[in-house]
């Protein structure tokens, strides 16, 4: 630990001086780690609180490690404007040594220096030199962005951690706009440590249904499920995991979200939960944290600008008065009015922020007086609102009564948008009696006013009203003549904009999304226009699936759907809404007879006003659901409609869709012959773009299944360069969806060919991909493909787990080609010693295969049940002899050459055992000689091996190049 001694005139450091401190930007001392660029200090890589003046201070303190640094340069480097006195840098130095530890358990890091300053006497290391803090990207947590400026909350933080560890399930109470949101999310990247990055944030800001609470919360955890099973999803998704939920902005639909919360407590022991509402939940396992205002000096007090600034409600007034621009500073002059105005303000951190982004035009003093006036007339005024409503509204009200009525009218009219919008929609919205120019005058004015927010990013800039602002503005609307008409604009608007745009410019409207769910709500509420609702419903459909919201995709075509027949809804309208909510399902991981049941309608309705194109695009997606939900044979049957449909219409580009299908099919079912003749027939067709043309489900999905069929024929060498030029042309595709569906459906050769080394960095994105975009049906595949590789490499441990719970989810998820996924998990359990698990998850797998008629991998699975019977203790020889037997039989009659010498591998060695060296040659090398390429694949080397063991070679054995 440095130390600190002085001369006449300058104190320097024992030793050298630490000069490179000066020039650093990440400092390492005991168990913090502080990055002065991103302006965060890490305690063994989880995030402390520090207000912005702190971290000036300790960062100031830590340039100069062993150097004593004055007061007076301190105070003129943290307050550049002036006005602060010794008193208020002692509050903040104290802060530092409680937030550091300073002085408990030996530590030390801060000194004073009688009379002069204070001085860093920590111990500085090289960053390189410590173990670095966990990278945030590893961390699968949804938190918005830390907050950078943090007064006054430090300590909330630190007790809202405590009590979450201890009591599991903690709702933060406090009125509008006193910075709950603000306070959880920073408790959140506080605790993403302890709970190993699990720690996911729900917000019901933007919705004002309460129906689709448990929705909302299943897709931020990256859930997809329907309207009426999402509660159930999430209960099944978190009952055994260690996780942290944000419940943030409860208090609107308050009665869902209590409900939501207490069964997630109940049945999901080890669950963390962290809500935000302006009033108690009142259910079981409930504790309360009720967030204080922020300190603000007593009545009368006496304030100079050195006094007033050790309140951390100045500090942030001063902060925000600062920051907008005006000619403010805090003196001893002005200290007490500054003072008063936040104590009037109750210390309510958004009615601050209010307050000061106006004092630079009218002064503190006036402005105590307007606050004043209008906040006692307007508290005695309103005794029939909530009491929640009542201080932050008069601060509200405040602020609105300082505009003109003009202002207030469009102020009114512009609370129609939820979240962001564009000046656009604000003119075509708000002002129909006004012309554009007094529209924008009003607009720049609300947002130098503080009133509207705005942002200019990548695209057109966006305004914002905050939250609490909108929310009384709402009020006001729906108290004028205004209502019905602003919602039924705001819908035509946006749907206007959807029908304009169409799907390739959907990023347009993308961040505006919020929007276009409140116009839906409104035109399928009691007051609102179902037509308007269908069209916009139908319009909206390329925006759901390019965004992965599945789940309000099937909410949404529902409830439009229902509207159908009230409003004698156009043909084209419910073609499109019954095809968008069976693929929407299908998608979302839901296989069952639902999704069928709205395929069929749309498709019913194509085929009776004749529409060919339609018919063969929902003909292709209800053979997938159908192969999905495993209806092997109902897949068949749909395909070869579809073929009849496309020969009918001359369609060469659908012809070659429905050959496609066919060949899927007849995949499936275990006729590889017949699979192959239609896939090559689909590929021949002279002219056809096949990269273009079948797109239907995704690129490549013809080329990928010839690479399947062709290992299966015994043609591994040409299997695998057909499927690395289709996953090569893949990674260029613009569409999560198809790329994911892609990339899972070549899966298969790697893993047949073990050359699983190769493609597993492809997982792994896959995995990011659908995580980010919330397929949930594709993670949980990628997560079975994950566990194999994991299986492949040795690392039992982790890949029989992953491998079982993903098979155990698409299981419930009723995935139709879950046994195949079975072949490879019994086979690692009987590996491992865990026989009798093997042989229960083999015969499940190989059971319901039979009866769903799903026959690709039965030679597979017949192989693995008689390994594991023969590696068993007391093993029956005879039985797995007799299986291995019936395996070759059925890959033969399927042609399925590759299975075949998977199987007469394991069967010759069978026979070595039992000394039959002579029938275990023969049986491999009639299989292996029929072989010719492939040569240098494992199977064949193991095979060649094999023969050399049990042999000397005979005419017409397996070629050695």
């Amino acid at each position: 630990m440095a130390s600190c001694w002085r001369t006449k005139s300058t104190t320097i450091p024992a030793g050298a001086a630490i000069q490179e401190s000066s020039v650093r930007n990440t400092f390492v001392f005991g168990p913090f780690r502080l990055d002065a660029l991103q302006r965060r200090i890490e305690r063994d890589g989880s995030p402390i609180q520090l207000s912005a003046r702190a971290f000036d201070i300790l960062l100031a303190l830590i340039r100069q490690a062993g150097n004593v640094v004055r007061k007076s340069d301190l105070i003129a480097k943290t307050w550049p404007d002036g006005g602060v006195d010794e008193n208020s840098l002692r509050v903040y130095i104290a802060a530092l040594r409680k937030a550091l530890g300073d002085g408990h358990a030996g530590a030390k890091y801060l000194t004073t220096i009688s009379g002069q300053g204070y001085c860093f006497v920590g111990s500085l290391s090289s960053p390189d030199q410590q173990k670095p803090a966990p990278a945030r990207s590893n961390y699968s947590h949804n938190l918005p962005i830390h907050p950078r400026q943090f007064v006054g909350r430090e300590q909330s933080v630190q007790d809202i951690s405590d009590r979450l560890k201890a009591q599991r399930f903690v709702t933060v109470v406090g009125p509008g706009g006193i910075g709950k949101t603000t306070v959880v999310v920073s408790t959140g990247h506080a605790l993403l440590a302890e709970f190993a990055g699990q720690v996911y944030f729900v917000s019901f800001g933007e919705t004002s249904d309460a129906a689709l609470v448990p929705a909302i919360a299943a897709s931020s955890l990256g859930l997809a499920a329907g309207p009426n099973d999402a509660a159930s999803s999430l209960v099944a998704f978190l009952r055994d995991k260690r996780m942290l939920v944000i419940l943030d902005c409860c208090e609107h639909v308050i009665e869902a979200a209590a409900s939501l919360a207490e069964r997630l407590y109940k049945e999901a022991p080890d669950l963390h939960i962290v809500a935000t509402s302006r009033e108690l939940l009142r259910v079981e396992g409930e504790h309360t944290y009720r967030l204080s205002p922020l300190a603000s000096p007593p009545e009368k007090a006496i304030l100079t600008a050195a006094s007033a600034r050790a309140y951390p409600a100045v500090e942030l007034f001063v902060e925000r008065a600062t920051a907008a621009g005006g000619e403010f500073a805090l003196t001893d002059a002005n200290a007490s009015d500054v003072g008063n105005l936040c104590r009037r303000l109750d210390g309510i951190p958004l009615a601050i922020e209010l307050t000061a982004g106006h004092v630079g035009t009218y002064g503190a003093g006036a402005m105590v007086q307007l606050l004043d006036n209008q906040f006692n007339l307007l508290w005695e005024g309103r005794r029939t609102v909530l009491p929640r409503h009542r201080t932050l509204r008069a601060t509200i009200e405040w602020s609105y009564n300082l505009l003109s009525e003009t202002e207030r009218v469009i102020l009114g009219r512009l609370s129609v948008f939820v979240g962001g919008f564009t000046l656009d929609a604000a003119r075509s919205t708000a002002g129909f009696e006004e012309d554009d120019n007094t529209v924008l005058a009003i607009i720049d004015s609300l947002v130098a006013k503080s009133i509207l927010a705005s942002n200019t990013g990548p695209q057109s800039t966006r305004y914002r009203l905050p939250d609490t602002t909108r929310a009384y503005a709402r009020d006001k609307l729906a108290a004028s003549a205004d209502v019905e008409a602003m919602a039924r604009r705001h819908a035509c608007y946006f749907l206007a904009l959807l029908e304009k745009l169409g799907e390739r410019d959907f990023w347009a409207v993308a961040d505006q999304f919020g929007n276009i769910r409140s116009a839906l709500a409104w035109c399928f509420s009691a007051q609102g226009d179902r037509e308007i609702g269908i069209a916009l419903a139908t319009a909206s459909i390329p925006l759901f699936f390019r965004l992965s919201l599945l789940t309000e995709c099937q909410l949404w075509a529902t409830r439009a759907i229902d509207a159908l027949d009230q409003t004698a809804g156009s043909v084209k309208h419910g073609l499109a809404l019954h095809a968008a909510l069976g693929w929407a399902r299908t998608l979302a991981g839901q296989f069952d007879d639902l999704g069928i049941a709205s395929l069929s309608p749309a498709l019913e309705l194509a085929e009776r006003h004749g529409d060919l194109p339609s018919q063969v695009r929902l003909i292709d997606r209800l053979h997938l659901l159908q192969l999905f939900s495993g209806k092997f044979d109902d897949a068949l049957g749909t395909a070869r409609r579809g073929e009849a449909i496309a020969l009918k219409s001359n369609d060469r580009a659908a012809l070659a869709r429905m050959r496609v299908a066919l060949g899927i099919s007849c995949h499936y079912l275990g006729d590889v012959a017949a699979s192959r003749l239609y896939i090559e027939a689909a590929l021949s067709r002279s002219g056809l773009d096949v990269d273009e043309e079948l797109t239907l489900d995704h690129p490549g999905r013809a080329q990928i299944t010839l690479a399947r069929i062709l290992w299966l024929q015994g043609y591994p060498d040409q299997a695998m360069a057909t499927v690395q030029k289709a996953v090569a042309d893949l990674i260029t595709v613009n569409h999560p969806i198809m790329r994911c569906r892609a990339l899972l459906w070549a899966f298969d050769v790697f893993y047949w060919a073990e050359e699983l080394a190769s493609y597993e960095h492809l997982i792994d994105g896959l995995l990011a991909e659908t995580h980010q975009h919330n397929l949930v049906a594709l993670q949980i595949v990628g997560e079975a493909m994950k566990g194999i590789a994991l299986l492949a490499r040795g690392a039992t441990d982790s890949g029989i787990p992953m491998l079982r719970s993903s098979v155990e989810k698409l299981q419930y998820h009723r995935f139709g080609a879950v046994a195949g996924l079975c072949v490879p998990l019994a086979a690692a359990l009987s590996a491992a010693g865990r026989g009798d698990e093997a042989l229960d998850t083999i015969d499940q797998a190989i059971a319901q295969s039979r009866h769903c008629n799903f026959l690709m991998e039965m030679p597979d699975m017949l192989r693995v049940r008689a390994e594991t019977l023969a590696r068993k203790a007391g093993s029956d020889v005879v039985k797995a002899e007799q299986i291995l037997e019936q395996s070759l039989e059925v890959a033969q009659q399927q042609g399925a050459l590759g299975y075949e010498l998977r199987t007469a591998i394991s069967l010759a060695r069978l026979l070595q055992r039992q000394g039959r060296r002579q029938d275990a040659y023969a049986t491999l090398a009639s299989v292996s000689n029929r072989f010719t390429e492939g040569f240098h694949t494992r199977s064949l080397k193991t095979a060649r091996e094999l023969l050399a063991e049990l042999g000397p070679p005979r005419s017409g054995s397996l070629a050695a190049s």
